[in-house]
């Protein structure tokens, strides 16, 4: 599910399902800020500001807030007892501020056997001028998607522009969003259901980059034998494979057999990068909620 109110100003109050974890993202143009998250508990409990996260034109840093009962942990606020609202606190004014919190277990969307192939740019995240670099998947899917909207982009900025000094790397879902929004664009972390519900997006023309992590012989075809956590670009899909562009592949464009994707971006917790125009904002939030959703009995 995922809640988004444009033009906050600097709070909001963002009501969501019951749950104990959600990613926080935002959009703004301010070079340099802050961002704080308020934790509205179903025991009726209210934290203080947790602080969340604080950018400049020299540095990125995720804060790890806490109380009692709720903590942030990089890009992700888990708690103890259930969330029913998240108030964010902003140090400057926002574009856009989104909450997203997985979907109940058995929520699905329709079927979608078709969705057409999307032309989008191939980046590898291994680098020839940065041999030591071997982590920028996160930064190198970021950056196809950027290019596929029009926006100009290279693997090495964008990895500057998303890395998260606590965190040590470029994969801080929040950052990545961020900087969507800093490049004009809409951008937001949301939890999907399912390779059905990449689907959508990719049939209305928006190619999304999705988490994944699998074990050795879960994802046929795979460059690496396993991974505790990897982003790649879905860029059309058939009814048994999905064709991607997996910045860890040596050819960058390749296919994944459709029900090991799956299952491997469902297991990791169904995290995606919704990337678009910011006039598509009512209908990136529509997709990622789903006119399509069923829920399975």
């Amino acid at each position: 599910m995922l809640r988004l109110i444009e033009r906050p100003g600097q709070h909001a109050l963002l009501r969501v399902p019951a749950s104990t974890r959600a990613v926080v993202s935002w959009n703004t143009d301010a070079p340099s800020g802050g961002i704080a998250v308020i934790a509205h508990r179903s025991d009726g409990t209210v934290s203080e500001p947790l602080l969340y996260a604080r950018w400049s034109p020299s540095e990125r840093r995720s804060l790890g807030g806490a109380d009692a009962k709720t903590r942030v942990e990089t890009d992700v606020m888990q708690s103890d007892v259930p969330l029913s609202a998240i108030g964010v606190a902003s140090t400057v004014e926002l574009d856009a501020v989104a909450v997203t919190v997985p979907p109940p277990p058995d929520a699905r969307v329709a079927r979608r056997t078709h969705a057409a192939m999307l032309d989008v740019p191939k980046f590898s995240q291994y680098l020839a001028a940065h041999p030591d670099q071997r982590g920028w998947c996160s930064a190198a899917s970021l950056a196809m998607l950027l290019r596929y909207h029009g926006v100009k982009a290279a693997v090495p900025a964008v990895a500057r522009g998303v890395f998260d000094t606590a965190y040590g790397g470029t994969g801080n879902w929040s950052f990545n969003a961020a900087y969507a929004g800093s490049r004009g664009l809409r951008g937001v972390v949301a939890y999907l259901r399912g390779i059905d519900h990449v689907a959508a997006f990719v049939h209305a023309g928006l190619p999304i980059a999705i988490s994944i992590s699998w074990k050795p012989g879960e994802l046929p075809g795979a460059p690496l034998e396993h991974s505790d956590g990897h982003l790649l670009v879905v860029r059309g899909v058939d009814a048994t494979q999905v064709a991607v562009n997996d910045p860890a592949h040596a050819a960058v464009a390749t296919r994944y057999p459709r029900a090991a994707l799956d299952l491997v971006f469902r297991s990791a917790g169904g995290i995606a990068y919704l990337v678009a125009p910011r006039e598509r904002t009512n209908e990136l939030v529509a997709l990622a909620n789903g006119a399509e959703l069923a829920v399975s009995h």
